[in-house]
Order: C-alpha cells, then sequence, then structure tokens
C-alpha cells in the first residue's frame, strides 16, 4: 500500500498566503502556459491548500485549490493569482525555484 504524504486542508493555516473562503482573481495571462485557458482572469473562492511535499511547503508555499463559478476547482500556485503585489509573487516564486533546485533562497538568508 503507497501512503500519500500530502496535506490538503479545508481550514485556515497559520503563514499560508491565503485564507479560506478569500476572494482570489487568477492572473489574466500564463507565461508558460501551465494555466488553463478558462481559468485566465477568472475570479473564485480559496476552498484548500495542497501541500505535496509538506516538510518544503508547509506552512507559507501552498498550491491553492480556488473555486470559480460554473467552471469548476482548479490548483494554482500563489503567484498565479491576483493574491499579493506582483513584488511579493516574484519573491515566492524565486524562492520555490530555489528550494527545487536544492540552493538556499534570499528568503532562507533573512534574519
Amino acid at each position: 500500500m503507497i501512503q500519500d504524504p500530502s496535506l490538503i486542508i479545508c481550514h485556515d493555516v497559520d503563514g499560508a498566503p491565503v485564507r479560506i473562503g478569500a476572494k482570489v482573481k487568477v492572473v489574466p495571462h500564463s507565461e508558460d502556459g501551465t494555466i488553463s485557458q478558462r481559468f485566465l482572469g477568472q475570479t473564485g473562492i480559496v476552498v484548500g491548500l495542497v501541500f505535496d511535499d509538506p516538510a518544503t511547503q508547509y506552512p507559507d508555499d501552498p498550491l491553492i485549490q480556488v473555486l470559480v463559478e460554473g467552471l469548476g476547482e482548479d490548483l494554482f500556485f500563489p503567484e498565479e493569482l491576483e493574491l499579493a503585489p506582483e513584488w511579493a509573487r516574484n519573491r515566492i516564486a524565486q524562492h520555490r525555484q530555489a528550494v527545487r533546485t536544492g540552493g538556499r533562497s534570499s528568503l532562507e538568508r533573512m534574519p
């Protein structure tokens, strides 16, 4: 039997970038084409937080499960949602990339 270590949480988590029930807007364009076209620019409600790798993602880097009325649900990275200023989304994306490649990001070096 394979055990899935993922955490799927449907309540607020201290340190997460969003709150359950928050209204968010999906960015209007996807530079890398990873966001389904039908969700681009749509507004929805946060219904869950998904931590595929809790050891590195929890609590501040979840996938965010968003429900868009009439379209359904999908998962988004924080920088794919308009929930923070662009500079903050860029810092989150840089941190995520540094963690994936095994390096230390500037966020980890901050006192």
